[in-house]
């Protein structure tokens, strides 16, 4: 499944960086609001160990981890739901995302321009919160609300700048946050907590196929059926299963093959009503 993830807050709050730092892109940056009109989407691979270690134990030629999709989407003002700076255009862009990372600031530079005369990271969060809300209000549609997308706050700035008012409010509000300092290149740790922020909130799991052509992580929803699962490698998949070899993804290191699982008999065979867990590597048998 392609999961993807809009990044959204006011003008010059550090969108396209994040952006430009998650997917190594470039992208156009300046000290002046909406530099971006048009979204900038890139693909970022899924860090994961797992999957090196089965790639190894497996002898696959060739690594393929599930990927995020990131969408920076040009910021966000006070009346955007009703056209301001081009506010129907950028909130229709976040319409078609799966999750928002809703970016604030919290860093006191001054000397980057903020949108307002003064910066304030409690009514810039609740303006962007608010837009998205009438603009519900004002649309026929009743699933795909923007105010009721899963949504991440990201603090960009230092942990110590971020005001307790704001974070107390993030906290009422029940969304998960994660603190990072954007004048800064995101490091590898700072990629596996977005990850794992992710994962969580919108209630993945990743399974692995593996052969000795391609190791291959995927993501899914938990509680996937062992058919639905297969339709996420292939669509022919899903209605031609008939059964899949399942083994743990710990297990397989343990034995350091496939072979060495199967004769200690660490593979299960698993049937159409088994539920794919977390870690599982599956071998799916179908017509």
């Amino acid at each position: 499944m392609k999961l993807s993830i809009g990044i959204v807050g006011l003008p010059n709050v550090g969108k396209s960086t994040l952006f430009k730092s998650l997917t190594k892109q470039e992208v156009k940056i300046a000290n002046y609001p909406f530099v971006t009109i048009e979204p900038n989407v890139g693909v970022v691979p899924i860090p994961d160990e797992r999957l090196t270690k089965i790639t190894k134990v497996i002898g696959s030629k060739e690594i393929l981890p599930a990927v995020f999709e990131f969408v920076d989407i040009a910021g966000l003002v006070k009346g955007a739901h009703q056209g301001a700076g081009l506010g129907n255009q950028f909130l229709a862009h976040i319409r078609e995302c799966d999750a928002i990372i809703h970016l604030v600031r919290i860093f006191k530079n001054t000397e980057i321009i903020h949108f307002e005369s003064q910066p304030s990271s409690v009514r810039d969060f609740e303006t962007v919160l608010e837009e998205l809300k009438l603009k519900d209000e004002q649309s026929k549609e009743k699933e795909n609300l923007l105010s009721r997308k899963p949504q991440l706050v990201l603090l960009n700035g230092e942990p110590q700048e971020a005001d307790e008012e704001l974070l107390n409010k993030i906290r009422e509000k029940g969304f998960p946050y994660l603190t990072l300092d954007l004048k800064n290149d995101i490091t590898s740790q700072d990629l596996q907590n977005l990850t794992n922020a992710f994962l969580t909130l919108l209630d993945l799991i990743i399974f692995y196929t593996a052969n000795e052509n391609e190791a291959r992580s995927w993501l899914i929803k938990k509680g996937t059926k062992a058919p639905a699962a297969a339709g996420v490698v292939h669509t022919d998949f899903e209605q031609k299963f008939i059964k899949a070899e399942v083994i743990n993804w710990q297990k397989l290191i343990e034995a350091d093959s496939w072979s060495n699982a199967k004769q200690k008999g660490l593979i299960r065979l698993e049937g159409k009503d088994y539920i794919v867990q977390n870690g599982d590597v599956i071998v799916i048998k179908h017509g």
